[in-house]
């Protein structure tokens, strides 16, 4: 696209219900915002409380593709229907024949607040719409806000040139950058790099200890299942390394000087510091930032010259 081109008009609904996933919604919100060269300004974010319903489908009916973003809840049912606002929103993105991104939260790897577990005659029919979901639709499952971003910035700009949008030129230049020029970018700016996919190559010094409860807050992982270590890419900037759950199993059993090539999100989150002075406990605000292994592609052990020059000096 040349400077002047009018950009694209490509208007995108997200569906989701609203209380429970606004960590969620927010980061949607990012990742379009941050699409904005494709997408142009006016993604629509579902309905509200008390939105009415004609409106809300009408809104859905205008816009070119729908995203949606299920969790632990069915949703409220408008007055006069037996489905939720959300299924509503989803039902009409269907008869128009949007093009869809369907995500559904990981259950087995995502905690959620009891408050926000769906039960009742609602848990039987958001089962039946999960299920119908997985039978439509490639379904992706997200865990934390910055990794459904992630899925996002990586499914919606193929979606587009699958349905031939005319925006070749400004994908071309979104998918440009290196996952090494992302990481030193994310160096330097982590909030405003946080939730990238890369594929990433690093060595193992250090044993993978257990992650603190502040570093597993702030990022959005599970206290008691994730481990991180320091560890330098391949490129030679230096990381801190986390992995949740079976994959922090698979980072623990690695040797030391293993060389590993893995799929991850860079992360970025601010926490509480709580230190003890001496007039009782002092709150900072301070922040936390690595990279979330989701996947080991390769493991291989590092040669012993290779192991002097990657070795830090202590």
């Amino acid at each position: 696209m040349k400077v002047g081109d009018k950009k694209p008009y490509l208007p995108v609904f997200v569906g989701s219900t609203f209380s429970d996933l606004q960590p969620w919604r927010r980061s949607v919100r990012d990742a379009l915002a941050q699409l904005e060269a494709i997408v142009r300004g006016m993604e629509q974010f579902g309905s509200k409380p008390g939105s009415p319903v004609d409106e809300c489908l009408r809104v859905v009916s205008s816009c070119k593709v729908y995203i949606g973003v299920f969790g632990m809840r069915y949703g409220t049912v408008p007055d006069g229907h037996e489905r939720s606002m959300t299924h509503l929103e989803y039902d009409e993105a269907q008869r128009v024949g949007l093009p869809a991104l369907i995500y559904i939260i990981d259950e087995e790897n995502q905690p959620i607040l009891p408050k926000h577990v769906e039960t009742g005659p609602g848990s039987g029919k958001l089962q039946q719409l999960k299920d119908e979901l997985k039978r439509r639709h490639v379904v992706s499952f997200f865990t934390t806000p910055e990794d459904l971003r992630a899925r996002i910035l990586h499914d919606l700009p193929q979606l587009l040139k699958d349905i031939g949008a005319d925006i070749s030129g400004d994908i071309e230049s979104l998918e440009a950058t290196s996952d090494s020029e992302v990481l030193r970018q994310f160096a330097v700016l982590p909030k405003m790099f946080s939730g990238r996919t890369v594929v990433i190559e690093f060595v193992t010094h250090d044993a993978f200890r257990t992650a603190f409860p502040e570093e597993c807050k702030a990022l959005g992982l599970e206290s008691g299942a994730t481990v991180v270590a320091s560890a330098n890419s391949s490129t030679g900037t230096h990381l801190r390394v986390f992995g949740e759950r079976d994959t922090a199993l698979a980072l623990c059993r690695l040797a030391k000087d293993t060389r590993v090539q893995a799929r991850a999100v860079t992360a970025f989150g601010v926490y509480t510091r709580v230190d003890w002075g001496e007039h009782g406990p002092i709150s900072t605000p301070d922040t936390e930032s690595g990279l979330v292994i989701k996947e080991i592609l390769r493991v291989e052990p590092v040669e012993d010259g290779d192991k002097k020059r990657r070795k830090p000096a202590s």
